[in-house]
């Protein structure tokens, strides 16, 4: 059911309490999340191996920014465009497509690679082309969390999400940096091919009512609709602005990674992998948090105060030299980026009529993240003049001063 600014504002306390894992009481939902777990394990290796392949190529950060950057024109160009689809067609079929197109560019990445004619510029074309495809993934697969659970739910579903993705990111890039050093980055490639299978085969199990015609409406129409509801709601355009600011300023750090363990903390590629691996334990972190969360009031000051954090973390890591301390920050960091980004979510979806959903998380995913591949690219040039370190504190502080300016604004959406 939509639920409009003054309703998100006045949400009642008296609702059951909704735990963690609540949601995965629903078949559907548990489906897909399990096969996400899968899928996204074989993601991160991918990340991972990226990563370290363009540093292993390049010696320079500055690449990795480039990388990121390929990365998010087209979620900038197409990512409006791909929630109108997400609204427009079936969810499920589309979710097969994009899954199978990037099975196939994952076995194209490691064939390349395995056999020593990867250059640059191929990891940059299959890496924008992954992108096109998330354009559309990420929209249809957000928008479709509402229908497989309870409304009261979303927020302990879509904290799920979160753990199902960033949670992977625990085992994956540990796993992706001991198979990197064993048998070299086309393992992981491999792996990631193998592993979109698991979502494939949840999204042929689920079982799903028919979806009710879309009318003939002209595309521009819908557009046109979903810049309406940004003039109409002020929140939606406040949660974006918070969700854009956070993954600009402050995630690029993820991209960042393998030039700071080779050039501030002297680590190999397991060393790497932990480090990718912590963030993904301060998801798990947060899921035990979503459960008093959920229920209650104060998303809107979930978001704001996890923003104000991560923005303080991210400033510390720049500045530390120690892999000890690095990993607790980390940790933290993960943490409240995922609060942060699981309370946009929700206060949007909650926002958003249900036949529009689509279109808003094409937003979402345009500012959540082609805001965080734009980011990196100045971040990786100025990390290749100033140091990586000072470039990730500086970004941190930024974020810091932001969240201060949202804060008051946000606290008062519930």
């Amino acid at each position: 059911m939509y639920v409009p600014d003054d309703a998100v504002t006045s949400a009642s306390l008296s609702q059951p309490r909704v735990s963690a894992l609540t949601p995965l009481r629903h078949r559907n939902f548990r489906l897909l999340w399990t096969g996400l777990i899968v899928s996204n394990t074989g993601t991160w290796m991918q990340f991972v191996a990226l990563g370290y392949l363009i540093d292993r190529l390049t010696q320079s950060p500055l690449y990795l920014g480039i990388l990121a950057a390929t990365q998010a024109v087209p979620r900038l160009i197409f990512a409006f465009l791909a929630g109108a689809a997400a609204d427009r067609v079936d969810r499920r079929r589309l979710l097969m497509l994009t899954n199978a197109v990037e099975m196939v560019n994952a076995f194209l990445l490691a064939l390349l690679t395995v056999t020593g004619r990867i250059q640059i510029w191929h990891v940059f074309v299959i890496a924008a082309i992954n992108s096109l495809v998330h354009s559309f993934d990420i929209p249809a697969r957000h928008s479709m969390v509402p229908s497989l659970v309870e409304e009261r739910e979303v927020l302990a579903a879509v904290s799920l999400n979160s753990v199902a993705f960033n949670g992977a990111g625990i085992f994956g890039p540990s796993l992706g940096g001991v198979i990197i050093a064993a048998i070299g980055e086309a393992g992981c490639f491999f792996v990631n091919a193998a592993s979109y299978l698991a979502t494939l085969g949840a999204l042929i199990m689920m079982k799903l009512p028919r979806r009710e015609a879309v009318g003939r409406v002209r595309l521009s129409e819908d557009l046109k609709e979903g810049v309406q509801l940004l003039r109409e709601h002020r929140g939606l355009v406040l949660f974006l602005t918070s969700v854009a600011a956070l993954s600009f300023f402050g995630r690029p750090y993820i991209r960042m990674m393998p030039t700071f363990a080779r050039e501030v903390l002297h680590v190999d590629a397991r060393g790497l992998g932990l480090l990718q691996s912590a963030p993904g334990v301060g998801t798990i972190c947060a899921a035990l948090l979503v459960g008093a969360l959920a229920s209650g009031r104060g998303k809107g000051a979930v978001l704001g105060g996890a923003m104000l954090t991560l923005g303080v973390a991210v400033a510390l890591f720049g500045l530390t030299r120690s892999f000890v301390l690095a990993m607790p920050l980390l940790i933290l960091m993960g943490t409240a980026q995922t609060l942060a980004m699981a309370s946009a979510n929700t206060l949007v979806q909650l926002t958003t009529p249900p036949h529009a959903r689509g279109r808003l998380m094409g937003l979402y995913s345009m500012v959540a993240f082609g805001g965080f591949a734009l980011g990196s690219l100045p971040v990786g040039a100025l990390a290749a003049r100033i140091g990586v370190g000072r470039a990730l504190s500086l970004g941190g502080l930024i974020v810091v001063i932001l969240a201060f300016f949202l804060l008051p604004r946000l606290r008062h959406f519930e």
